[in-house]
This record gives C-alpha cells, sequence and structure tokens, in this order.
C-alpha cells in the first residue's frame, strides 16, 4: 500500500500535536502540585499564628493570676506591722512605674490625626508620614513634664517599650501597632497644668511633620491607662548587693 506525502504529513503534526498536549498537561499538573504545596504552606503559617496567639494569651492569663497571687500575699504579710507595710507600698509604686499593673489619675489625652489636606512648612516633609521620631518626641516631652504613666492608643509605656517603624506602621513595643494615616490618642497621667504647657508650648508639636497633623489637647481629672501586656526581661541585668 502506497503512502502520501499528505498522509505522512498529517501523522507528523498529530504527532507534534499530541507532544505538545502531553507537554501542557504534565506543566499544569506541576502546578496545580504548586499551588497546593503554597496552599498547605500558607494553612501552616495560619495555624502556627493562631497557636502563638492562643499560647501569648495563656501567659497572659497565667502572668496576671501570679501576679494577683503575689499581691494576696504581700496583703497578708503587711497586716503584721509597719514594716511589712512600708514594703508593699514601694513595691506597689514600683509597679506602677513598670506599668505592669492598671493605674488611673489626672493629666491630659492628646489626639493626633493627619489633616485632610498637608501643607507642611518644609517642604521635604511633606510627603513623610508620622514616623518613629515624632512619637518618641511627644513620648520624651510628656516624661519631662512630669507625666508619671504614658500610652499610646491604649498601648501602656514601660521603661522596656521601643517605638521602631514597621513597614506601613508604627511598632510600640512588642505588643501594638499604631498607623500614621489614622487618629492617634497618646494619653499621660501627671500634673494636668504641667503637661499641658508641655505639650502646647510654643514650637513643642512643630517637630518633624507633626506640623502636617492636627492635634487636640484635653485635660481630664480621672485618667485610666491599662498595665503593659508585654512581658518586661531581666535576663542580663542583675542586682547589686551592697
Amino acid at each position: 500500500m502506497k503512502v502520501s506525502r499528505s498522509q505522512i504529513f498529517v501523522a507528523i503534526v498529530c504527532g507534534l500535536l499530541g507532544f505538545l498536549l502531553a507537554y501542557q498537561f504534565k506543566v499544569l499538573s506541576g502546578k496545580n502540585i504548586e499551588a497546593k504545596i503554597s496552599n498547605y504552606d500558607k494553612n501552616d503559617i495560619i495555624a502556627e499564628i493562631e497557636s502563638l496567639k492562643k499560647e501569648k494569651q495563656e501567659l497572659i492569663t497565667t502572668n496576671s493570676k501570679i501576679s494577683d497571687e503575689l499581691k494576696q500575699l504581700e496583703e497578708t504579710a503587711a497586716k503584721d506591722g509597719n514594716m511589712g507595710t512600708d514594703i508593699k507600698n514601694q513595691l506597689d509604686n514600683a509597679r506602677m512605674h513598670l506599668g505592669v499593673v492598671d493605674v488611673k489619675g489626672p493629666g491630659i489625652i492628646l489626639t493626633i490625626s493627619p489633616k485632610s489636606s498637608i501643607f507642611g512648612a518644609n517642604s521635604a516633609e511633606v510627603n513623610r508620614d508620622l514616623g518613629e521620631d515624632e512619637l518618641v518626641h511627644i513620648v520624651n516631652l510628656l516624661w519631662y513634664s512630669g507625666a508619671e504613666a504614658i500610652s499610646i492608643n491604649d498601648i501602656r509605656i514601660t521603661p522596656q517599650t521601643g517605638i521602631k517603624i514597621a513597614g506601613n506602621s508604627i511598632a510600640v513595643g512588642s505588643t501594638g501597632r499604631v498607623y500614621p494615616k489614622e487618629k492617634i490618642a497618646i494619653k499621660a497621667i501627671g500634673e494636668k497644668g504641667r503637661l499641658n504647657v508641655g505639650v502646647t508650648f510654643a514650637g513643642s508639636l512643630d517637630y518633624g511633620v507633626l506640623p502636617n497633623y492636627n492635634n487636640e489637647v484635653k485635660s481630664e481629672d480621672d485618667i485610666f491607662i491599662g498595665k503593659t501586656t508585654q512581658s518586661l526581661k531581666s535576663d542580663f541585668i542583675k542586682l547589686v548587693k551592697e
């Protein structure tokens, strides 16, 4: 039987089509496998994050329980005499300054928010959002003005609280985030008059891009600042015994 050229050509084309289809199927199968692996990885990461969140909450609950038990022991010991009462008062003051207990008292609330139309005095700063420098400046200003407790968006500031840019947000310690494009409320407990003068004195809030933000200061007689959720570390510092 004689085979014509057209039949040979058709056979070659069919062979090529078959090869291309097989190759395409292989590529698609590989992509599907990669997609499945990627989904598995994402699911594993999400599960790990949820597990860490749960573990953190359990640690916070345990820490709170231990603190309550310690307070009860101190109160019991304080009933034995004046010496115990003095020691307990010192411990209570130390806890308040370390930020490990809730506190309340008179002070101010400084609220800053982006202006709807930003035209800064310094053209180099116009396109920059609020950053770590401005928040550190405000915190230092409040400490200098006699603040005894400070929080930023209800995140307690402690001696170990760092403030650092983190992507499109600003990390406040290891437990909180604030966002420059949103309203930020800063609470400070202390002598109201002195704190008010500290933040409203001419030039006090002209630092960095703060002129590009609206600011409002309110004096309050009873401000509540919650305790920190950040664990204070003492891995390297040691007590010097006299």
